[in-house]
């Protein structure tokens, strides 16, 4: 009887990594955003002890891999967790699972609903093919916990303050709050040094007098950045964006990337190698500070 043929192609493209052993892969699971229910954990789970060593890794991008699945057993484990809900992790030259935080829903400093965003990015973008591997991160705050300035497209949550002088009584707790010395409270009454702030927000939630109100809160986008060999800082396209600005911006980001990159080039050596203006010019953006035209 033949051997039965296995395409080695079609399993990268379903998330099985080989590895150092002969016939031997990690299986890589699609997470969004780190969030999993119990019962897909239950079912990876099973899925490790029947097919692999027994254990699950949890990588830096919030993903789950299964190692040691035979080469024969590939396509049956992952028929097996997709009955479940469980689809395997993109690699090679496409968009990455969405990375994100736990933002608003659970963190203090959270400012914007990072689950729900990631999730809507994934949806529509998630696998597509591009030059190279394309990574976003959402981030709640300027803490920055899932480092969204070393991704290809980085969100993060920022909150412009406005102070309210008649409420202000010079108790300086916001001056205390603020991480960045923007701060300073003189002749009894607050002053923000916009050269500084980072719009965490920091100093409107210590406030006590409703003397400190969010003017406005929004998305602060970075684009071009990566890890790596050659790590290097997605540079700040544009601050205290609205979601129709930032889907924009991602939706001609995609579109720029997808017609100008070479194959094999990341996102952030095409802006060097066109400049950064030009990228400017075909998104509509002129700089961070600005609005979009």
């Amino acid at each position: 009887m033949a051997e039965k043929k296995i395409d080695l192609s079609s399993l990268k493209s379903k998330g099985f990594l080989s590895q150092r052993q002969e016939n031997m892969f990690s299986m890589r699971l699609k997470v969004v955003s780190g969030n999993l229910d119990a019962e897909k954990l239950r079912a990876i789970a099973d899925t490790a002890e029947k097919y692999g060593s027994g254990y699950v890794h949890i990588t830096s991008r919030q993903q789950i891999e299964v190692p040691f699945v035979k080469l024969e057993d590939a396509e049956t484990a992952n028929s097996e967790l997709e009955k479940q809900g469980i689809s395997g992790g993109s690699a090679g030259k496409k968009v990455r699972a969405v990375v994100a935080c736990q933002g608003d829903r659970v963190c203090r400093n959270g400012l914007i609903n990072c689950q729900d965003l990631a999730y809507r990015i994934d949806e529509k973008y998630f696998g597509e093919a591009v030059p190279k591997k394309f990574k976003v991160a959402v981030t709640g705050c300027p803490a920055a916990c899932v480092r969204p300035q070393e991704n290809d497209f980085g969100v993060m949550g920022t909150v412009k303050p406005e102070i309210l002088e008649e409420n202000c009584v010079g108790c300086k707790l916001c001056e205390k709050a603020c991480k960045v010395g923007a701060i300073t409270v003189q002749d009894d009454k607050a002053r923000i040094d916009p050269e500084k702030c980072i719009l965490c927000g920091a100093c409107i939630a210590t406030c006590r007098k409703d003397a400190l109100r969010e003017e406005k809160t929004g998305y602060t986008i970075f684009v071009g950045g990566n890890g790596g060999r050659h790590p290097r800082q997605g540079r700040k396209l544009l601050e205290l964006a609205n979601e129709e600005q930032l889907f924009s911006i991602l939706e001609k980001t995609f579109e720029y990337y997808r017609k100008e990159g070479l194959d094999g080039e990341r996102f952030g050596n095409l802006l060097d190698r066109l400049g950064f203006e030009k990228y400017l010019n075909v998104i509509g953006c002129v700089s961070h500070d600005e609005n979009l035209l």
